[in-house]
């Protein structure tokens, strides 16, 4: 081999050693959609109101919870409700569950004591 051909052969030996892994293509399920501070108002209130509410379901008129204030929430937050209907049952909302980013936000409110902040 020539000399030129040997500089060649070994700068790409040498750059296929060189390669940028994304953690989120390796690790998928790792990674996370939310930092720890999950907020209501920011959150937690506009998955409820797109999810639930403005869906037509948890509206006034329906004979069904009312969901949209702190208070209507808290209190099927309180009694297990939310927890079993959208993560453990998940069948609520109808149609399809929340994606795992909004499961994730919605299970670290539930578990920081769905505090209104």
């Amino acid at each position: 081999m020539k000399l030129p051909q040997i500089l060649i052969l070994a700068s790409l030996v040498a750059l296929s050693a060189c390669y940028y892994d994304n953690e989120e293509m390796l690790y998928p399920n790792e990674s996370s959609c939310y930092d720890a501070d999950v907020s209501f108002e920011v959150d937690i209130k506009p998955l409820i109101i797109t999810k639930c509410a403005t869906a037509g379901c948890h509206v006034s008129g329906t004979g069904r919870v009312v969901l949209g204030s702190y208070s209507s929430i808290k209190n099927i937050a309180d009694d297990g409700q939310l927890k079993d209907r959208v993560l453990t049952r998940k069948d609520m909302p109808p149609g399809a569950p929340l994606s795992a980013c909004d499961q994730d936000k919605l299970r670290a409110w539930l578990d920081n004591g769905a505090i209104n902040n």
